[in-house]
């Protein structure tokens, strides 16, 4: 009997078994047999190590860790750091996980992983030149390493240098023709060079169908559209393929708000290793109400960008005897936007030059107590720096309409009862905060000049003029139907819409219309003006018509400060709801309709009405000083208590909260 207790003791043989349990995978019990172990050899380092690599295989990066490192006390190993790295960075810590690699480095300076490993941290820090060094390093030793060069074409990419981007990302599929990640970023390299015609056959044998539809929108190549639409809302992202950004999914018809917010899970997951990281800030730690509220705005917008017109107003109006200020700006630009925020006495932080970790450290160290985020997923977002959670109360608002999909990422997001019913709730991650009339604020001092001549921009002297100012990413087959349906029916009207960057989307729209049969002399196109010559411009419009299901923001508030009656289509998701806040806010809610054959009915009435339509603009003239769509000061009190009354909810227990926050509206 002893004998047979200490055969099975024995640690040569517990060794052995360990051993052999991890290469069947089964990580639990070869921990187990590990500890056993230990309790008689405490200082073999390797089976501090191998408990290690177990623990990091079941994502238990906090033992892992204290394994490693109890390994490494009792002998310097470069496998050794290299696990730990590997350890400190699957759990966000990119500083520990930096040195732990030029530990490993320093002791195996021929690592090709290790340097690829290192770089990839170096990459996260924006640290880019040592990043692509040490991408290279890992090239030299090992030629035939397709991952180097793919990593290497990444951060290419993100520096812009385009030309070597695609050299490296090719050269990394001649090593290997099914690398999908490759073949998604080269995808990505050649949109950037607007060879559509490799790019969309290489996203499509990879199943990268949301970007797919994304960047067919962009250039109204609507071939195939359907069934690219029916995979990307039906089939699970392929192994490999980065998932498109929510931003890119609500153009589509067939977005519902489920799948909005199950893309965003997913998207953030993906995309923020820092989900993973301890947050900075106590989750619901309570805050006091007692003096100041720090807010601050955290954007990349803080220059001329229709975010920053929109709010530039409500920043300039903060009380700020019981509210203070900062902006956190990762803006690449600066200009007289700019200088105007600065200048009002905002308090104004560049952390563009800061990694996320930098930057959320930054607002941390501010002590802020509200944190609102106005980029959510649009384009040049670092999210990366609220997964991090470097305030206690994270609110999503403007930037992005609709939800962040990930509860760290925001507690709570900005809206009214239009675009955010309260029967929607379960549909954001976020809880809802509304606004006692739209939540899209605007500034009332922007310029309203006189219209120019219809001859001084080129439009016929007579008949009616429809205007859709929004971005060409948001018309699709449907509205181009019910448009040409409505030009037909009023044969003295043109469509003005923005001109396009290339000459290929001019062709595409021609033909789309073509199709509709509606000429090319009917559809005009506005360039690009100044801010004040296109609000001039607008008042030469007698309708504009709104997309779906992507409805237009600024460019509707921009149109009913022009004096311009707007025709929305209202949808379930927040996007497709926008328009139809700012035009019951701004007293006209009689330009909504719920589908499809309203939209076309009610635009056939107004056309047919002339004496209706010009009571409109007459109306719409009128109500401009008095609506509450354009109150820049009582919005900005409406948000102040708004942001009172969710630092109080915030602190409220769960079981005594209510559905959703709101306040009354100031008078």
């Amino acid at each position: 009997m002893n004998s047979f207790v200490n055969r099975n003791h024995d640690p040569a043989k517990l060794w052995e078994r360990a051993l052999g349990a991890f290469a069947n995978k089964d990580y639990g019990q070869s921990v187990k047999i590990l500890q056993s172990m230990l309790i008689q050899t405490p200082r073999f380092a390797e089976a501090h190590h191998l408990a290690g690599v177990c623990y990091l295989m079941q994502n238990k990066h906090v033992d892992a860790e204290r394994c490693i490192k109890k390994a490494l006390s009792f002998k310097k190993n470069a496998e050794f750091y290299a696990n730990l790295g590997l350890a400190l960075q699957q759990a966000g810590n990119a500083d520990g996980a930096a040195e732990a690699y030029r530990e490993s480095l320093a002791l195996d300076p021929s690592s090709f992983r290790i340097c690829n490993n290192l770089a990839n941290i170096y990459f996260k820090l924006n640290r880019y030149e040592e990043a692509i060094a040490l991408y290279r390093q890992a090239i030299s030793h090992q030629p035939d390493y397709a991952l180097a060069y793919k990593n290497l074409g990444s951060i290419l990419t993100r520096m812009h240098r385009y030309d070597e981007a695609e050299a490296a990302l090719k050269h990394a599929l001649t090593l290997d023709n099914s690398f999908i990640e490759a073949k998604d970023m080269l995808a990505e390299v050649l949109i950037k060079f607007e060879r559509y015609d490799e790019a969309f056959p290489l996203m499509r044998s990879i199943g990268a169908w949301g970007k797919l539809q994304f960047e067919k929108r962009k250039i109204i190549d609507w071939t195939d559209l359907p069934e690219i639409d029916h995979a990307c809302l039906t089939q699970p992202v392929p192994s490999g393929v980065a998932p498109a950004a929510p931003w890119c999914l609500i153009q589509m018809p067939g977005i519902t708000p489920d799948i909005e917010r199950r893309a965003g899970f997913d998207f953030a997951g993906h995309e923020f290793s820092e989900l993973k990281q301890p947050p900075l800030c106590t989750p619901r730690k309570p805050l006091s109400r007692a003096g100041k509220l720090r807010i601050g705005y955290l954007s990349a917008d803080f220059y001329e960008h229709a975010t920053t017109h929109l709010i530039a107003g409500v920043l300039e109006a903060h009380d700020r005897s019981a509210f203070e200020v900062t902006l956190f700006s990762y803006a690449s630009r600066h200009d007289e936007m700019t200088d105007r925020l600065v200048q009002s006495g905002l308090a104004f932080v560049d952390v563009s030059k800061m990694s996320d970790q930098v930057a959320a450290q930054t607002i941390f160290e501010h002590k802020v107590d509200v944190l609102v985020d106005l980029k959510g997923y649009t384009t040049g977002a670092r999210l990366g720096i609220t997964a991090l959670r470097p305030a206690p109360i994270i609110v999503s608002w403007l930037g992005y309409p609709g939800t962040l999909g990930h509860p760290r990422l925001a507690d709570y997001i900005i809206a009214d009862q239009i675009v955010a019913p309260i029967s929607h709730a379960e549909h954001y991650s976020e809880r809802i905060a509304l606004m006692p009339t739209c939540y899209q604020p605007n500034d009332r001092s922007r310029p309203l000049p006189p219209a120019p001549t219809r001859a001084d921009v080129g439009l016929p002297e007579k008949g009616l003029v429809f205007c859709s100012f929004n971005q060409i990413l948001k018309f699709n087959p449907e509205t181009f139907d019910l448009w040409s349906r409505l030009l037909r029916s009023a044969p003295d009207s043109v469509l003005w819409l923005l001109e396009p960057k290339l000459e290929r989307i001019r062709e595409n729209i021609a033909r789309e219309f073509a199709a509709r049969d509606i000429s090319a002399e009917r559809i005009h196109f506005a360039p690009f003006a100044s801010r004040a010559d296109h609000t001039a411009r607008l008042r030469l419009c007698d309708l504009a018509l709104d997309t779906y299901p992507y409805n237009s923001h600024t460019t509707a508030s921009d149109a009913l400060w022009a004096g311009v009656p707007l025709l929305t289509l209202s949808g379930d998701i927040f996007a497709s709801r926008v328009a139809g806040s700012l035009l019951t806010a701004h007293g006209f809610p009689e330009l909504i309709t719920h589908n499809e054959n309203e939209y076309i009915e009610l635009a056939l009435e107004i056309v047919t009405n002339r004496e209706r339509l010009a009571k409109l603009k007459v109306d719409m003239d009128r109500v401009r000083s008095s609506s509450p769509l354009f109150d820049t000061t009582r919005f900005t009190q409406d948000l102040e208590q708004l942001y009172r009354a969710i630092v109080d909810d915030h602190n409220t227990p769960d079981d005594r909260r209510g559905a959703y926050v709101s306040i009354q509206m100031q008078m």
